[in-house]
C-alpha cells in the first residue's frame, strides 16, 4: 500500500493513527432553554478530518531524504497537497494550527549526521480540505 504525500513517497509501513476515529464526522451544539428544553443542532462535516501518519520505533521509518522533503512541504504556508494511501486519495494540508505539524527524530545520533542514510521516526499531522 503506497503512501505518497505531495509527490514524496513515504514508507508504506507508516501507521494512520486516527483512521477509525469519528470525532470529526459530525459537529454538534447543545443548549438548554430557560424553560429547561434541550436545543440540539448538528451537521455532518465533509472537511477537516485529521490524518496522522506515524513512523514508530518498530515500523514505518523515514530516511533523511524523505524527512527533509516533508519538512519542506510543511513549511509552505497554506499549501494543499495530494495524499494517497493505497487506493484512497485526499486533499490535505498540514495542521499548523496544532504545532508541531511535523516532527522527526533520528533513531541514532550517527545516522542523524549522515547526509542521506539516517533513519527517523516521525509524526505527520494533516487535515483534509
Amino acid at each position: 500500500m503506497a503512501i505518497i504525500l505531495g509527490g514524496v513517497t513515504l514508507s508504506d509501513h507508516m501507521v494512520w493513527a486516527d483512521e477509525i476515529e469519528s470525532d470529526q464526522a459530525v459537529a454538534q451544539t447543545f443548549k438548554r432553554t430557560l424553560g429547561g428544553a434541550s436545543v440540539i443542532l448538528h451537521q455532518a462535516l465533509s472537511k477537516g478530518r485529521s490524518i496522522t501518519l506515524t513512523a514508530t520505533q518498530k515500523q514505518g521509518w523515514l530516511n533523511k531524504t524523505q524527512v527533509l522533503a516533508i519538512k519542506a512541504l510543511a513549511e509552505q504556508a497554506g499549501a494543499v497537497f495530494t495524499l494517497t494511501i493505497g487506493v484512497e486519495t485526499f486533499s490535505v494540508m498540514f495542521r499548523n494550527h496544532e504545532p508541531p505539524s511535523f516532527i522527526a527524530e533520528p533513531m541514532d545520533q550517527i545516522g542523524a549526521q549522515a547526509p542521506t542514510t539516517g533513519i527517523y521516526t516521525a509524526t505527520i499531522n494533516l487535515m483534509t480540505v
